[in-house]
């Protein structure tokens, strides 16, 4: 089938020589892979494995680990950290349709296009709704200034490769990450504003602790809340969330709660999204990993240990850049 070869030819741009294994810790997904034209492997079998092997693993019930990473001491491993997210099945197939369907040459196209811009660049980086692309749901848009620390520093992956022995998310070939670890550190950037957000994920981190469990379990109801009542709009000052509103409803509170009230809606993380060519796919109802990079823009707060991370993405906006006095 066409589609099929499509599917199988973007993640050829990762692994252009020998087949690619599916691994995964999912029956489902693994029989899904033969659709996608990939060899399905057993995560129990991946000592059958050729020892320099193209890896897609989808973990759907196991987090990444250091025992999980000795299976595959060099191999080239493009790993989709499912259960961070959402691992009911249904996010599952399609979180893996989406990893087949991402143009990663573009997506590192677009990360190369914002990091040389945000170097060269003096001013702020606004993020703004046209008034002609208003969708008359009300007087609300986004218009979110971003500034930057002089020491800024970003997350991303470039150059669609993968080479033996390395291990590369998903999601680091589709955004340009930066990040905060704590809200009392320095800050890389400072957003004003507001945004209007039409997605929103929750994800944990591999340590997570017993209270930050409970709280992301919580954020997963709330999540829920939130993306049916779309669209959601945020209102930040000096990187401080101030308000979170959505059909009417002031969802400030809440969102303070599951993701750590010590953090104090301090956005802990900018992701500017370089993977729109999958945004006719998207399903923002799916706490998807995949969803985080469609929209041109997000904004996460919670670190995911001691309360949920939760990502709030833009779906549509544009973006210039100010010229600095």
């Amino acid at each position: 089938m066409r589609i099929e070869q499509h599917q199988r030819n973007m993640l050829h741009q990762l692994f252009p020589h020998g087949e690619i294994y599916a691994v995964t810790d999912c029956e489902w997904l693994e029989t899904a892979a033969a659709y996608y034209g990939l060899t399905g492997l057993k995560l129990a079998d991946a000592s059958k494995l050729p020892p320099d092997a193209n890896v897609v693993l989808l973990l759907r019930h196991q987090l990444v680990s250091s025992g999980l990473r000795k299976l595959f001491p060099f191999a080239k491993v493009l790993v989709i950290p499912i259960i961070n997210f959402d691992p009911t099945l249904e996010a599952a197939l399609y979180t893996q349709k989406l990893v087949m369907i991402t143009d990663y040459r573009s997506a590192c196209a677009q990360g190369r296009y914002w990091v040389d811009n945000i170097k060269n660049q003096t001013g702020p980086l606004v993020f703004y709704t046209d008034d002609a692309e208003e969708t008359g749901s009300g007087p609300e848009r986004t218009e979110l200034v971003c500034s930057f620390s002089d020491d800024l520093s970003a997350a991303a992956v470039l150059e669609p490769v993968i080479e033996p022995g390395q291990w590369v998310s998903v999601g680091s070939f589709c955004e340009l990450s930066l990040t905060t670890d704590s809200h009392d550190q320095p800050h890389q950037f400072s957003l004003d504003g507001t945004a209007i957000a039409s997605g929103v994920l929750v994800a944990r981190d591999r340590h997570f602790s017993e209270i930050g469990d409970t709280r992301i379990r919580a954020a997963d109801k709330l999540r829920g809340e939130l993306v049916a009542a779309a669209p959601i709009s945020l209102r930040l000052d000096g990187g401080v969330l101030t308000e979170v509103r959505a059909a009417g409803r002031d969802f400030t509170d809440a969102v303070r709660e599951v993701t750590n009230p010590e953090h104090g809606l301090q956005a802990l993380e900018l992701g500017i999204g370089t993977n729109q060519g999958v945004l006719p796919e998207v399903k923002w109802q799916i706490n998807s990993q995949l969803n985080e990079g469609a929209g041109p823009v997000h904004l996460g707060f919670g670190e995911g240990t001691t309360g949920a991370h939760m990502d709030f993405i833009v779906a549509q906006s544009n973006h210039r850049f100010l010229v600095s006095a």
